[in-house]
Parts: structure tokens; sequence; C-alpha cells
């Protein structure tokens, strides 16, 4: 009974395997489009590329105010730290004060003074009961205590410490106690909006670079670019590389680039270069770091891999070395889903 089982089976199973792949290939034969990976392809031509001045450097900052006290005394608060955003007036610090104010109660008092006995001498000077020389002396010493009145005026303001720029705070020397002397310099203010970029720039290409010039910039740490303009350019190339420092400007509003940071300016050349242009994501890569592109036989519906050398960079597009010829069709698009004699349907054709 078992043997006539297993005899009965094994041809059904045969029968239906058989339906099953005649039924497939009637889909693929009635619908070919459904075994194809649509694509996008695009004619190789030349075109003429914008030649593109590529230098590295270095941020820096616009302006660094270095600040003190101009008179001594008891700092009695400090109301910034490292790294504070402060605007231009904007209070840093100030000293006691009990000093100044006094010497200023005693020179407003000795004003008072000098100026009533002034003004008596005046009348008497009128009328001509007075020498001369008793006047010239009374007027030179209410000259005196006007200016002593003055400095300590001053010397009052001057307790109190203000920013001159808006920028950030990158050093503090003191702290609310301490005793400090006048001039010493206690904090450090930055400008950095805008920041500057300063990269040297060989002889060879100075003569394309030019003030008000846009410029791209690649800041690596922020993984961000930026766009600038080109505001000074080196008078003198330094001797050892024959190079020139240009400094570029760029919009800095919300401090995110900082001093010091590794950049890359790029700079529109006047130079154009014919070639063959692909766009950059058409270009793959293989293990072995070998480019290659897909090339679509619009006979055929078939995508052949073609392996070529790329070029220079020129905004998105690649210039092709070698490995393609004029007219031929890339594909651009879906490139990634398909392989060597893969079949092929192309959905958009770029002259």
């Amino acid at each position: 009974m078992e043997y006539k089982i297993s005899f009965f089976v094994v041809p059904l199973l045969f029968f239906f395997h058989s339906c099953k792949h005649r039924d497939e290939h009637a889909l693929s034969a009635s619908d070919p489009d459904s075994v194809r990976t649509p694509v996008i392809v695009m004619a190789m031509a030349h075109s003429i590329g914008n030649e593109k001045l590529s230098f590295s450097g270095s941020t820096e900052t616009k302006t660094t105010v270095n600040l003190g006290f101009m008179v001594g005394g008891r700092v009695s608060r400090v109301l910034v730290d490292e790294g504070s955003t402060i605007a231009k007036g904007q209070l840093i610090a100030d000293l006691e004060t009990t000093d100044y104010a006094l010497a200023l109660d005693i020179a407003n008092a000795n004003l008072q003074k000098v100026q009533d006995e002034y003004d008596r001498l005046t009348i008497l000077q009128e009328r001509g009961s007075l020498p001369a020389s008793d006047y010239v002396k009374i007027t030179a010493s209410l000259n005196e205590i006007k200016a002593r009145q003055k400095q300590a005026i001053k010397n009052l303001d001057d307790s109190r410490l203000y920013s001159p720029i808006s920028g950030i705070v990158s050093r503090k020397a003191t702290n609310p106690g301490e005793v400090i002397s006048p001039g010493m310099s206690l904090f450090s203010i930055v400008d950095i909006n805008p920041i500057r970029v300063v990269v040297a720039v060989p002889e060879s290409e100075i003569g394309q670079v030019r003030v008000g010039q846009p410029a791209k910039v690649e800041i690596p740490a922020l993984d961000s670019s930026f766009s600038g303009t080109v505001r000074l350019i080196g008078p003198v190339a330094d001797p050892n590389t024959r190079s020139y420092t240009i400094k570029i400007d760029l919009p800095n509003p919300h401090f995110l680039i900082r001093g010091g940071m590794i950049a890359t300016a790029a700079l529109p050349s006047s130079h154009k270069t014919p070639g063959l242009l692909l766009p950059a994501e058409a270009v793959l890569h293989d293990i072995d770091q070998t480019t290659y592109v897909f090339i679509a036989d619009r006979l055929k519906n078939t995508a052949f891999k073609r392996k070529i050398l790329v070029g220079a960079l020129y905004d998105n597009k690649i210039e092709v070395g070698s490995g393609l010829s004029e007219n031929e069709w890339v594909i651009i698009g879906g490139q990634q889903k398909v392989q060597d004699g893969s079949l092929i349907q192309i959905k958009t054709a770029q002259p």
C-alpha cells in the first residue's frame, strides 16, 4: 500500500511544479517590464566646467580686546564667565567704590569753597580794589580744583568695567575680593561675528582672487558649509612659500564658528575646462575603490558595468577622465538596484 501511494505522489508533485514554472514564464512573457529595473539615463556630452580654487586654512577672530581697570582696588563683582556672550556696553565687573566716592565728596567740597572765594574776589576785582596778582591766583586755584573734581568723577566711573565690543569672553583672570592694580589685563573679549578664515594662496593663483569675491567655506568640525566674502588680500608674499594670505569674512550670528577651526575655502576660477561631466551620484565604487558606472544599452534594454577614471569635482558634477565616450547613455538614477547584465526599463532619458 505504501509503494502505491509513493508512485502516485511523485508524478503529481512534478506536474504541479511544471505548471507553476509555465505560469511564471507565461506571466513574464505577457508582462516583460515586471522583471526590469526602472532607471533614469543621461546622454554623455562635452560640457564646460568652471574650475574651483581650493585652499586650506583656519578661522580666526576678527577682533580681540584685552580689558582691565584704569584704577586699582578690590574687585566687588564679576558678572561674566569664560564663554559668556556679551553685548557692546555691557557691565563686566566693578570695584568697591567707597574710596572713590569719598574722594569725589572731598573734591566737591573743595570746589564749593574755592568757588565762593573766587566769586567774592571777582566783585572786588571789578571794583578795582583787588591786586591783579591775587585775582590770577584765585583763578588758577579754581581751575585746579575743577580738574581734581573731574579726576575724582573719572576714577569713580573707571571703577566699573564695560565691554567696548560685542562678542564672547575668552579669558577671565580675576574673581571678587581680589585686589588689582591699574592696567592689569583681566578679561579678553573676542568678536567672532563675522569670523575670518585665513588661507594661503600660491603666487600662481593669486591673480584670480579679488576683494569682494564670494567664497564657499567648509568647516569639518561642524560638518557644514558657509558662504563668505573675500575681505583682504595680503600685499606681500611669504618669502619661503611664495604664497599670499587672504582673509574671508563669514557671517556668524549664532557664534557657531569658533576661532582656530580647520577650514577649506573654495573660490570660483576664471579658467574653464571642457570635458565629460557626470552627476557625482552616478559614480559607484567597488570594494577596491575603483570607480565605475552602468551603461544603458537602449536596444537590448540591458545595463552593463563600465570602469572609469574620474577627475576634478565641479559643484555636484564630476569630470570623467577616461572610460566613457560622447553620446553613450549612462544610468544616473536607479543604478544602485542594477547589476552587470540586468534588464532595465528606461523611465526618463536626459539629453
